[in-house]
């Protein structure tokens, strides 16, 4: 159903039986064998010769073959091709795939549009305009959601041109609520978070950049994001630079250059060291990355969870992070030693690739690599947050 309702195989003779490793960037890909004692009944029915591919429904119905030899797996357009041929043979009954700029040309407009569970999926270019997710629980991704290299961040630009919050999250979204993969800029907001504004919603704010928003007039919050109210929402993996909270009146009321949260939301931010946000150079009075409100006594509050998040100096400073009993920043890292060039900071430390078959089977395969000689500690949770698995091991480059 959908665009998650793909699945790939390969059909391999004699020899080819099994799974082979080093395909798809080092990820393996399930095979089905044909072999020779059966008369290779899938390579005759369907005529196939090597790197024929096919589109079969659900019943193992044809809909359509051609030979795979033809794409460059290096050129975007050929990648853009073959994703949109997935997208066009998709089931119907599922949720919907809208894109832009080929079914709509504004984000906005797909937006409009879609139905809860529906995937906008945007190519690469900059979209000058604001977006409001209205109250539907929808994904809006640039290519990043279909694995295509992260540079695509720096390409696929949400621009407010100083007109407003560049994106609002609002109407009571859930954490199924994604925004995924673009570079958000020049938003200016009076009050309330320039790039993204979060208001009683919990939505995944997931591997963006967001950078160069401002927020203020005489006061303001949250220049690169605001989560105010009712709000939990997930933050992980985003790089949130040169964003800044000021105006025109003398007074102690520019907060959270990088992001503000005001005293009913919760957020998470980062978790681990590949979702990890990287906060650095956000200008404001108080907080000039992270700013938490707070109306009582906070001596004895329970701090936001922030582990494994990027700052110029760790632990931060008071002057950059306010309070410093608001929040948990166990396991904070410096970016002494990052390229805040890269829009994939963590690219060159681990790559985690989709575990097989998937994690409702008996038995999975969880396969990552390392760059260098590491020594990797690994924790496995269920469901529930309990831990079920823990083991270290140093691992060659």
């Amino acid at each position: 159903m959908g665009i998650n309702d793909v699945n790939i195989i390969g059909i391999g003779k004699d020899a080819f039986n099994g799974n082979l490793d080093g395909m798809i960037e080092g990820r393996v890909l399930p095979w089905v064998e044909d072999i020779e004692e059966d008369g290779y009944p899938v390579w005759e029915d369907y005529g196939a010769v090597q790197r024929s591919t096919y589109f079969l429904d659900r019943e193992g119905n044809l809909l359509y073959q051609f030979n795979i030899t033809t794409l460059d797996p290096e050129n975007p357009e050929d990648y853009t091709s073959l994703l949109n041929m997935i997208l066009d043979y998709r089931s119907n009954n599922g949720p919907s795939v809208i894109r832009v700029s080929e079914d709509y040309e504004t984000i906005q407009a797909a937006i409009n549009s879609a139905n809860n569970g529906d995937i906008i999926l945007v190519e690469p270019g900059t979209y000058t305009e604001q977006i409001d997710f209205l109250d539907k629980n929808i994904t809006v991704s640039s290519l990043l959601y279909s694995g295509f290299e992260d540079s695509i961040l720096t390409e696929t630009i949400l621009d407010g041109n100083n007109q407003g919050s560049v994106v609002t999250i609002n109407g009571g979204q859930s954490q199924s609520t994604i925004l995924l993969g673009f570079q958000i800029q020049n938003g200016n907001s009076n009050e309330f978070g320039g790039g993204i504004l979060i208001e009683d919603s919990s939505p995944t704010i997931d591997r963006n950049i967001i950078k160069n928003n401002r927020t203020g007039s005489c006061g303001g919050a949250g220049g690169g994001i605001a989560v105010i109210g009712d709000s939990y929402p997930h933050i992980f993996g985003n790089k949130i630079n040169n964003n800044t909270v000021n105006g025109d009146c003398d007074c102690d009321c520019y907060f959270g250059g990088g992001i503000y949260v005001d005293d009913l939301a919760w957020p998470i931010l980062g978790g681990s060291v590949t979702i990890g946000n990287i906060i650095y150079e956000n200008l404001s009075g108080r907080g000039r990355q992270l700013f938490r409100d707070h109306n009582s006594d906070t001596s004895s509050w329970t701090p936001i969870y922030a582990h494994h998040n990027y700052f110029e100096e760790c632990p931060p400073q008071s002057v950059d992070v306010y309070p410093l009993n608001g929040w948990d920043f166990q396991n904070c890292h410096r970016i002494t030693n990052l390229s805040t060039d890269s829009p994939n900071l963590f690219s060159e430390e681990l790559t985690l690739y989709p575990n097989y078959p998937n994690p409702f089977n008996p038995v999975t395969n969880i396969k990552f690599k390392a760059y260098s000689l590491s020594t990797v500690n690994i924790d496995i949770f269920n469901v529930l947050g309990e831990k079920i698995f823990n083991d270290v091991m140093t691992v060659p480059a």
